[in-house]
């Protein structure tokens, strides 16, 4: 058996799809994995980086240019999508039944801002009953994301970060309604895919523990989650799955202070990019912004948050 793995990078994210990798082979010794990389474009030596990576875990890498391949064989211009702050990437994931092979029924998408902390055995399999997509829910900020949609807050939404598909079922709808048809109809109403799965997979979406996704939000000193979540908090905190760095301050900042940030910093030293990524500091801060946000990461430290979004470290 062998494990479909789909990522999505350009050329400046690949240091990071670099560091989740190594973290997905390193508790996942001994499995056979099939690593899609769909991007607009890599230079030859980052990708042979990323092979070397693949190559050492007995693992294979596929790199796939969507673009090119909806273009070319089915007439698709991913330019005539809204993209708003981003680019035409971010629906990347949303054709994956088109750009991976007919003959694989069964694939996981990972964000490549992640680090993967368990075996993904179960999640990989995981019961999708009749669903064509599992994933953990969004936070509880997409209540009002739900209202700007028209949908009824019944309907579920996700973090399309982590999603375990069922191909099989996805190119099922992709025949009926293909999904390019549907993000133009709906253009007027979304901002990223997020929102395009929301409503395209209504009634077709499983929701998965939260140790499967633990976004940042979640070790913030105020978490942003729901309440039916909140019993499985401490353990997923203490033993998350797939620690996801969704938000603005990434581990890779001099000044993250997330929790886990050392453990992207212990897989990056084993990448080919070890000895060239140099911290930079968060965001572009002057010198007195600087000393401000010093002041408050030590006082923050010290138990008395000046931040809801400040992510203590865990007990």
């Amino acid at each position: 058996m062998h494990y479909n793995i789909v990522i999505v990078s350009d050329e400046g994210y690949t240091q990071h799809a670099a560091v989740m990798l190594l973290s997905l082979f390193d508790h996942n010794k001994g499995k056979d994995f099939h690593v899609y990389l769909l991007t607009n474009g890599i230079t030859v030596s980052t990708e042979s980086r990323l092979r070397e990576i693949c190559l050492l875990a007995n693992a294979s890498l596929i790199v796939i240019n969507p673009e090119d391949v909806l273009g070319d064989c089915l007439g698709i211009d991913l330019k005539k999508l809204p993209i708003g702050q981003w680019t035409t990437m971010m629906y990347y994931k949303l054709f994956m039944p088109l750009v991976l092979p007919k003959t694989e029924n069964r694939c996981l998408f990972l964000d490549v801002d992640m680090i993967i902390n368990d075996d993904i055995e179960l999640l990989y399999q995981w019961n999708l009953h009749e669903s064509a997509i599992a994933a953990a829910e969004d936070i509880p900020d997409c209540i009002k994301t739900k209202e700007r949609l028209h949908m009824e807050q019944a309907d579920k939404y996700i973090n399309s970060g982590v999603m375990v598909c069922d191909l099989n079922a996805w190119r099922q709808m992709e025949k009926e309604h293909p999904i390019f048809d549907f993000v133009l109809s709906v253009a007027h109403r979304i901002i990223n895919e997020q929102d395009v799965i929301a409503l395209y997979f209504k009634g077709k979406l499983e929701f998965l523990p939260i140790r499967w996704n633990m976004t940042t939000f979640y070790f913030a000193w105020k978490p942003k989650i729901f309440a039916e979540y909140i019993g499985e908090l401490p353990d997923a905190k203490r033993h998350p799955a797939i620690i996801h760095f969704a938000a603005p301050i990434k581990p890779w900042f001099r000044d993250s202070q997330h929790p886990y940030r050392k453990l992207y910093r212990k897989y990056l030293a084993l990448t080919p990019w070890a000895n060239e990524w140099k911290f930079p500091i968060y965001e572009q801060l002057t010198p007195h912004q600087r000393f401000n946000r010093h002041i408050k990461n030590l006082i923050n430290r010290f138990g008395f948050p000046l931040e809801d979004g400040f992510t203590p470290p865990v007990r």
